[in-house]
């Protein structure tokens, strides 16, 4: 069974955005969290924020000490095309109020951002930029001796093989020199020990999950409960909006007819 303190992968997200790929892997990302107690979680590729939002979230319900990084240009890569600044802003402000005191942007490409962190001293690095397996490779390479003993790293996309995406071969390639275990649904993400200092409870989840698939199984029903709620949330809106919409219409329709019969007397 796992053992957290509050079965805090239960809980729900408070801070989702378009796109959706990281969602349903946001239960883990809670379980993570609080198994670990990370001193120091550094995000390589933001975005819109699901993933460390979700980080973040873990950190202040748990009242840990914990320091986050988010690393990103938000200005787009070659996979996610380029975006306007609202996407920023949407994520700064939320930052701004409810994760201020313990986590800090850094609006910067990530060669630049590696030399504001001193060896070994980050405990969770995720890595989720540009997709292209040298991408994924000179992220993983770099940012390497910087993740302290004991230390996870997060790798996202690992079941995309569109277009040139190659973090599924450049895991391929690391399972040879780390522990690695991957949640092989929605786009897929792979947990990656960098040695053998992993924390014992870690490596019992691990073991776990590799003696039995359901443990994979109920994170990802988990994560796609909070898919679909987020989904018919949305649907929600879009009909509310939908009906609105139909009320004006309705009012236009309205006036326009009695205009017509308005110019029909007086002709």
């Amino acid at each position: 069974m796992l053992s957290t303190s509050k079965n805090y992968f239960f809980k729900k997200p408070l801070f989702l955005a378009n796109p959706h790929g990281w969602i349903p892997h946001i239960p883990f990302a809670f379980f993570l969290v609080e198994t670990m107690k990370p001193s120091v979680i550094v995000e390589l590729g933001t975005f819109s924020g699901n993933s460390y939002f979700a980080f973040c979230q873990s950190v202040r319900d748990l009242q840990l000490q914990t320091k986050c990084f988010a690393v990103d240009t938000w200005q787009g890569d070659i996979h996610v095309g380029s975006y306007d600044n609202e996407v920023f802003k949407r994520v700064n402000e939320i930052n701004e109020i409810e994760f201020k005191s313990f986590s800090e942007l850094m609006q910067m490409q990530f060669d630049d951002a590696i030399h504001h962190f001193s060896n070994g001293s980050i405990d969770v690095l995720h890595i989720d930029g540009t997709h292209t397996y040298d991408a994924v490779k000179n992220d993983f390479t770099t940012w390497l001796p910087k993740v302290s003993k004991g230390g996870i790293i997060l790798l996202h996309d690992t079941m995309v093989r569109k277009k040139d995406f190659g973090v599924w071969k450049f895991l391929k390639e690391i399972k040879k020199q780390h522990l690695v275990l991957e949640f092989p649904f929605s786009e897929g993400l792979a947990l990656v020990c960098k040695d053998e200092h992993t924390l014992p409870a870690i490596l019992d989840f691990i073991r776990m999950a590799q003696r039995d698939p359901s443990v994979i199984t109920l994170f990802e029903i988990l994560g796609e409960n909070i898919l679909l709620e987020r989904e018919k949330t949305l649907l929600k809106e879009d009909v509310l909006k939908m009906r609105k919409k139909t009320a004006q219409l309705n009012k236009q329709l309205l006036d326009k007819k009695k205009e017509a019969k308005r110019l029909k007397r007086k002709i």
